[in-house]
């Protein structure tokens, strides 16, 4: 067959016709699908899915309720220190006029600062704060501090009180009966009590009063044993001593670094001479041990939050306070910073140390108490 032809020869029909026997079958859809479900690994990965799902909006909703509850009781703690919040009354003191909703101070007008919060801590000379001794007997208020918070500014002012501050405590019978007040030391307000939390009411009460009346709205008292509990559970706490003195059977040179902790950590707050400075450098060394206490904690905490619940396990035991759970979320939520101890602000009292008829009296200046309460507890008004 010549080329020619092979171009013009028709085509069969026959030789395009294929063998059904040479085509494989598509497979139905349905079918895979059947065998998913039929499948042990398909199974278990489903169901492994939905386990996952199911636990995440579990733990989303208790995040969400601890979440709510801590805002909540923030919040509580919140009105709890504000409710109390009233003005201060001033007697004996010139160029000032307190109305219902401000104070008028040198041509100067002042509103209080509704978020500042005040706390008196107290540090008391017993070794065991639950041992009732009676009525004037119960020990004495060794280490005052009135911490003030700003917490909108975060700032801290802390105001150091000298246990030898004269003002009007309320004295009661050995029967506990109420008899008046006495101008005397401040530390012994805390002897009229039955219980610490007695005590601290009253030492509290004393406080308030040397202040104008101002809302300091709780107390936190220690022992001498939450002392030592509370350094040794931190490891101890180090700083530079400031001046020579004995400490566990040992001289320490001014300057020295120390760590302090258990016996060592009292000792050094605690010790005092006869002379009439002596508890005015007794001051310096609480200052500067709280100050590193609270940032060696405070950083303890923030690198490790379970740590908190296990310092107030540790100090509980030997301390009173009447600051509800509520107050101290509050507190928790609002302070916590890293070192927060080098933050402090100490403002201090001005007056003079003299000797009394047995011991040495501090006569605060009226004047720098007030001004301290309008630049602690009030911002001037433009």
């Amino acid at each position: 067959m010549d080329k020619e032809n092979l171009n013009e020869q028709p085509l069969d029909n026959d030789d395009f016709t294929v063998s059904q026997e040479n085509i494989e079958p598509t497979a139905d859809p349905t079918d895979c699908k059947a065998d998913e479900n039929t499948n042990p690994t398909s199974q278990k990965k489903r169901k492994l899915k939905l386990v996952l799902i199911v636990f995440l909006c579990v733990f989303l909703s208790i995040i969400l309720v601890v979440v709510s509850v801590f805002f909540i009781l923030a919040q509580i703690g919140k009105y709890q220190f504000r409710k109390g919040n009233t003005q201060i009354t001033v007697s004996g003191i010139e160029d000032i006029v307190v109305n219902e909703d401000e104070v008028i101070y040198k041509d100067k007008t002042y509103v209080l600062n509704q978020n500042v919060v005040a706390i008196l801590f107290m540090g008391i000379d017993k070794k065991d704060i639950n041992e009732d001794l009676g009525y004037g007997k119960n020990g004495q208020a060794d280490c005052l501090f009135v911490a003030a918070l700003d917490t909108k500014t975060k700032a801290v002012k802390i105001i150091p009180v000298s246990r030898e501050t004269l003002v009007d405590v309320n004295v009661y019978s050995s029967s506990g009966k109420y008899t008046g007040t006495k101008k005397q030391q401040i530390c012994l307000a805390y002897s009229y009590g039955k219980t610490a939390e007695d005590s601290s009411k009253n030492v509290l009460t004393a406080v308030r009063r040397l202040f104008y009346g101002i809302n300091i709205s709780s107390f936190v008292t220690v022992d001498l044993r939450a002392l030592e509990k509370f350094t040794q559970e931190l490891g101890g706490v180090s700083l530079n001593c400031l001046e020579e003195m004995k400490i566990d059977g040992k001289t320490v040179k001014k300057g020295e670094i120390i760590t302090l902790k258990g016996k060592s950590a009292t000792t050094y707050i605690q010790s005092r001479g006869n002379d009439v400075e002596a508890n005015n450098r007794r001051m310096l060394r609480q200052k500067q041990f709280l100050s590193a206490l609270a940032s060696k904690a405070g950083n303890e905490v923030i690198n490790n939050f379970t740590k908190l619940g296990a310092y107030y396990n540790t100090v509980i035991p030997y301390s009173s306070t009447d600051l509800s759970f509520s107050q101290i979320t509050y507190l928790v939520s609002s302070c916590i910073s890293p070192d927060i101890g080098s933050k402090f602000e100490y403002i201090s009292i001005e007056g003079r140390s003299v000797m009394g008829e047995k011991w040495v009296e501090f006569e605060p200046s009226q004047e720098s108490l007030l001004e301290i309460v309008l630049d602690v507890f009030y911002v001037e008004k433009k």
